[in-house]
């Protein structure tokens, strides 16, 4: 057994005592020294604002270039690169905004998997896209926080397969396709062979199997309808 553990199990009376005075030493309040502390939260402001986009700008944008086929004009990447695994073809459009080095892209193992992102769409932080097929997203589409996007299962249904490592059969991937104006909520899932509609919104924390209508709001595990957004003025099916 490890000291710390012995110490977090307060087994003895030096470990309590021990165990005791860290945790005053954790709730103890600093305070603020001025100027000292107002330096620091300047320099910290200098570092995580300028400091990120300059780098992101001059730094990690065109290293994205790189492993893109084509970018269109606007770029923005706030707090690093994305992770970029497997072989994919990606494809980004005007203006698309991507949340960092949080954002986990990958590609199925095998031939090349294609990505698609259109002009001023929003993917969140820590997004998770596995392509299957392929995954395309939309103009003006917006992907909240923490959104998966699954379109590989990655492994065979047969047991016997999986443990020797065998990729899964053609059953095993599939499409996903976010068309234009759709809205994806926090922590929702999508799996693969779904088309979410024009201007469909996905609630936060649902797990989408089936494709889901055009102006529609869906919510739950698994997704479900539950109502209809009426058509804007001007709106063209």
């Amino acid at each position: 057994m490890s000291i710390r553990d012995r110490i977090w199990r307060r087994e003895t009376a030096l470990a309590r005592q021990i165990h005791g005075t860290l945790k005053k030493i954790s709730r103890a309040r600093v305070p603020v020294i001025p100027g000292v502390h107002h330096l620091l939260l300047g320099e910290r402001r200098f570092r995580k604002g300028f400091l990120a986009r300059f780098a992101g700008k001059f730094y990690h944008e065109p290293l994205l270039r790189m492993q893109c086929r084509a970018v269109g004009p606007g770029l923005l990447l706030y707090e690093g690169m994305p992770k970029i695994m497997g072989n994919l073809h990606i494809t980004l459009g005007r203006n698309v905004t991507l949340s960092g080095d949080q954002v986990w892209i990958a590609g199925g193992s095998g031939h090349a998997r294609a990505l698609e992102i259109g002009d001023d769409s929003y993917v969140g932080h820590a997004v998770q896209i596995v392509a299957g097929s392929s995954v395309s997203i939309g103009r003006h589409v917006l992907v909240a926080n923490r959104v998966v996007m699954n379109g590989y299962d990655g492994h065979p249904l047969d047991p016997l397969e999986r443990a020797l490592n065998k990729p899964p059969g053609p059953d095993g991937e599939g499409p996903i396709r976010l068309e234009d104006y759709c809205w994806i909520g926090n922590d929702a899932m999508i799996l693969k062979n779904v088309t979410i509609g024009r201007g469909a919104v996905v609630a936060s924390g649902s797990i989408v199997t089936s494709d889901v209508a055009p102006l529609t709001v869906v919510g739950g595990i698994p997704a479900r309808k539950i109502r209809d957004i009426p058509a804007p003025e001007g709106w063209s099916p």
